[in-house]
């Protein structure tokens, strides 16, 4: 089996540390150290669940209680509860896409939570730009900048040598940076692949040779860095291994599909008590610009393959959602108005969904959180688009401080000043 440094490293996530940059700079531009760093919360995880395209929230959590709702969407609208075809109600004034029926429980016992009209003020409606903008969570310099997560990661003390997970085919922008991340379509796909004659342990002994062996060199920052983030994937490599080898029996019914296969790994992986405490999941056609349909077509089977996955995950993790935090997140909303061919087209703030961890223990009082703008014509954003009242770094700095318990906020998101939105309680 031939590999290279280079494809090794760019393989496991570590290839920035490959050109020399240590964890530790992340912390001096910061006017921070090493011993600035602060212990994560154990047991803790955040799955991350990046919708890509730009879902349609007002289709999804439906204002239906709002005045202008029905005038702005034509084929898409979404009766009022009750009616054939009607949203599913949450508050009397929001109701549930009826293709998320999965979820209608977990909202009624308070495990799951909306938000609505989450944003920020500088939005281009770029697929590219904005996906970048959440993924690192820096406005208007996203090409010189790592991700977010990847950020907390940096600047915080985990409990395993596995801390970060993509449960995909690439390890996404959110997940780059100067810490070690792994990508994996499966658990069974992350381990040194075997040699012709099937002689694993000597790809294993090659690698270490190749990275984990002191050098005259060792001095060398850079090279004693790589051969630790080497030590430290192989350590990971050999764990995930074990659990690869080792039947799995969900406590749910996946459905048969990419995303909820995707979601059981992750429960999977959570579960083996490695110490893994982010993971991120790409779930992407949410670009609905045609046919994107009420009740029937593409928009409503991608919300009941959501739905029915979050809904399996949550039952599969049983006690652990306690500990476990699902977070949505999508490039931007969508226009007000349907289009003229039966779609919404690029627009501005969003909804959230947010599953499971402390909203398990202290309910919300509502389950959409928000400060709704409303859907007037005065009232949209530029005319045409739903206002935001929610900055998304709010969100996000409230679940890495309060959930995640990293209290280097400033760091891991910065040029931002917080505002609470009270999703999540602090740790106790």
């Amino acid at each position: 089996m031939n590999i290279t440094r280079r494809y090794f490293l760019k393989s496991t996530g570590a290839l920035a540390l490959y050109c020399g940059i240590s964890p530790a700079r992340i912390l001096a531009e910061s006017g921070l150290s090493l011993s600035d760093l602060k212990p994560v919360t154990q047991g803790r995880t955040l799955v991350v669940i990046f919708l890509r395209g730009g879902m349609d929230g007002l289709n999804f959590i439906v204002p239906y209680g709002d005045p202008a709702y029905k005038s702005l969407r034509k084929s898409l609208l979404l009766d009022s509860p009750g009616q054939p075809g009607g949203v599913l109600d949450l508050n009397g004034y929001f109701g549930l896409h009826p293709k998320a029926a999965a979820l209608q429980p977990l909202f009624a016992e308070g495990s799951v939570r909306a938000l609505h009209a989450v944003g920020y003020a500088f939005n281009t409606r770029s697929h590219f730009e904005e996906q970048d903008t959440w993924e690192t969570g820096v406005i208007g310099n996203t090409v010189n900048s790592d991700g977010w997560l990847n950020r907390h990661l940096a600047t915080s003390h985990g409990y395993g040598p596995v801390r970060a997970i993509s449960v995909g085919d690439n390890l996404p922008r959110i997940l780059r940076g100067k810490a070690p991340a792994y990508a994996l379509h499966g658990i069974a796909d992350l381990k040194i692949p075997s040699m012709a004659q099937g002689d694993d342990a000597a790809m294993k002994a090659a690698l270490e040779h190749a990275y984990c062996t002191p050098t005259p060199e060792h001095r060398d920052n850079a090279r004693d860095l790589l051969s630790q983030t080497a030590a430290t994937t192989i350590e990971g490599v050999d764990i995930i291994g074990r659990i690869a080898a080792q039947p799995y029996q969900p406590a749910a019914t996946y459905p048969g599909t990419e995303f909820s296969r995707r979601l059981m790994e992750a429960a999977r992986l959570i579960k083996a008590n490695i110490g893994v405490e982010v993971v991120e999941i790409d779930y992407g056609g949410w670009d609905t610009h045609q046919n994107q349909g009420g009740t029937n077509g593409r928009y409503a089977t991608l919300v009941q393959d959501l739905a029915n996955g979050l809904a399996a995950f949550h039952q599969d993790m049983g006690q652990r959602m306690r500990e476990t935090l699902v977070l949505t997140i999508s490039d931007f909303g969508r226009t007000a108005a349907e289009n003229g061919t039966g779609g919404t087209d690029h627009g501005w703030a969003n909804c959230m969904l947010a599953m499971g961890g402390d909203l398990m223990t202290k309910p919300a009082p509502s389950p959409v959180l928000t400060t709704w703008p409303g859907l007037s014509k005065e009232q949209l954003h530029q005319g045409r688009d739903l206002l935001h009242t929610t900055d998304f770094r709010d969100v996000l700095g409230e679940i890495v401080a309060k959930h995640l318990g990293n209290p280097l906020l400033k760091t891991v998101l910065p040029n931002h000043d917080f505002k609470p939105v009270g999703l999540v309680h602090p740790i106790v």
